[in-house]
């Protein structure tokens, strides 16, 4: 009977005890760390920083990976919304007087169309047609040929699709007589050489001759391609600080897979002017009969106006403001 009134007593003093604890544990405070003007450092905690989950809630912990993929996801999704797409590739013959029979297919830059080009090409094939391509992408306003997610990201799907459109359509407009690719060179600025450089790669026995300017590789994961038939120039600006360092990865690329290329870097950011014209109009005459380059890689030729050559052309540029720089918004 005494060890039963024990243990009674014992268990009205223990209930009593939680009870009195209870209320404290519901009401205690944080200790605050001293203010900015006290230590330097610390900062206030606020009531209204302080949550004490319900009954039978669970305490959601935060999880950084997750936190980015849904960003990276949010971010995707806004650039998508924001791009339309044609169905059809706009583009335009310029046809000389006593033309030559050669053929330049031209694709612009970012925010340009299939004229952008025309007047760059005629200083530099003055007899060739020219046949002048639009993208088919408007992403920000913007004319493009392919969706980007960031100035050095890209939609590799968008990419490869478009890639693969504009081999077609190239090869409906062969098919037509309308052009004879075996006469025919590919110039490409920026976003247009970058497309040009994947088209390549995922369709190497398209392009035979190409003048890639301002460009840099866009496909993470490229296809083994045998390019032992294309010569390539590519044409780096000294100081385009965002995308020429992205230049020797795509000289080797095409190395790599066979193709001769001829890389050369021009005093001049990343628009394209009258160096640039001097630069291609010397390596295109000194086109062997199998199409060698026949200048050397040491010698970059030489312009014989003194006049300032960094000066862009009329309508051969596309420029973009990106971080209060002048640039295309292309890579």
């Amino acid at each position: 009977m005494v060890n039963k009134l024990f243990n009674f007593s014992a268990s009205v003093i223990l209930a009593a005890t939680l009870a009195s604890a209870l209320p404290q544990i519901a009401v205690a405070q944080v200790e605050r760390p001293q203010s900015d003007n006290a230590s330097g450092n610390a900062a206030f905690i606020k009531k209204s920083d302080i949550m004490t989950p319900a009954a039978g809630a669970g305490v959601i912990m935060h999880d950084p990976k997750k936190a980015a993929d849904e960003a990276a996801k949010d971010a995707d999704k806004a650039a998508k919304e924001v791009i339309s797409r044609s169905q059809k590739f706009v583009y335009h013959f310029t046809k000389p007087e006593n033309g030559s029979g050669d053929t330049i297919v031209l694709l612009h830059g970012s925010g340009g169309d299939e004229g952008s080009l025309v007047p760059f090409a005629q200083k530099v094939w003055p007899r060739a047609t020219l046949l002048g391509i639009r993208g088919r992408v408007l992403q920000e306003g913007r004319t493009r040929w392919y969706a980007r997610i960031t100035p050095v990201k890209f939609d590799q799907k968008d990419v490869r699709h478009e890639a693969d459109a504009f081999v077609q359509f190239l090869t409906k407009l062969s098919e037509d007589d309308q052009i004879d690719l075996s006469r025919t060179t590919f110039v490409g600025y920026s976003n247009g050489a970058n497309l040009l450089a994947a088209a390549m790669m995922l369709h190497p026995d398209l392009v035979k001759k190409a003048v890639l300017m301002r460009s840099m590789p866009v496909l993470d994961h490229t296809p083994v391609a045998n390019l032992s038939k294309a010569k390539v120039l590519v044409v780096t600006g000294a100081d385009d600080k965002m995308y020429a360092p992205f230049a020797p990865a795509l000289s080797d690329l095409l190395r790599s897979s066979g193709a001769k290329v001829d890389a050369r870097v021009v005093k001049a950011g990343h628009m394209i002017g009258e160096r640039d014209v001097s630069l291609v109009t010397a390596w295109f005459s000194g086109q062997g009969p199998d199409g060698t380059p026949a200048i050397s890689q040491a010698v970059t030729p030489k312009v014989k106006d003194k006049a300032d050559k960094s000066k862009p052309l009329p309508d051969a540029q596309e420029p973009a403001t990106l971080s209060g720089q002048a640039l295309d918004q292309s890579k």
